[in-house]
């Protein structure tokens, strides 16, 4: 009967070999993980979540980096100790939808959400009823002490007008400029008008 390789082998020595493998295994494992919220090295990342509801292209201080899927999370790492200016636009268009400015001061994880777009909250206060439109769209009609929103209100100049259900005469009207994601309101508190 021939004996089994490792039969010749002390046990001294194959524990070692087994203990020395094992280190190996940590070693290599160690070596090729990072943690996808805390930096390893001593570098700044910026972790960027999208919310906003489709895809958004990002810039970097005005340099493409890349797209962005809608509810992804995209880190971008050994960003340097600087100010940096991301910016998120509509896929393959200048339409901006967020932008913000991170003050990178310390080698940490920073982290920015592109948000949904910006909404106009319309409260009618005026005591009659209302028809509500922006930009001259009608968006809908108002009983007094009520409130709607109008959602995902582009940027830019947004011309709002309130008229009288009764007639259509103007009752009120304002100009918001949606500069920012985040939610806009108007309030329509018209006397005498009843």
């Amino acid at each position: 009967m021939k004996a089994h390789p490792a039969a010749g082998l002390r046990p001294r020595t194959l524990r070692s070999g087994l203990i020395g493998l094992g280190i190996l295994a940590l070693a290599l494992a160690a070596a090729g993980c990072k943690s996808p919220t805390s930096p390893t090295g001593g570098e700044a990342d910026i972790i960027i979540i999208n919310d906003y509801g489709e895809a958004a292209d990002l810039y970097v201080d005005g340099e493409f980096k890349f797209t962005i899927a809608h509810k992804a999370t995209i880190e971008i790492d050994d960003v340097s100790l600087d100010e940096h200016v991301l910016t998120a636009k509509r896929t393959g268009t200048d339409v901006v939808i967020a932008s913000t400015t991170i003050d990178v001061a310390a080698k940490i994880d920073y982290s920015w959400t592109i948000d949904n777009p910006p909404d106009i909250n319309v409260t009618n206060n005026s005591g009659i009823a209302l028809a509500v439109a922006m930009d001259g769209q009608h968006q809908f009609d108002l009983v007094d002490d009520e409130n709607r929103w109008i959602m995902d209100v582009p940027f830019g100049e947004r011309y709002l007008k309130a008229t009288r259900l009764s007639d259509g005469r103007e009752v009120a009207s304002t100009t918001i400029k949606v500069e920012e994601n985040k939610d806009y309101a108007w309030t329509i508190e018209v006397i005498g008008l009843r």
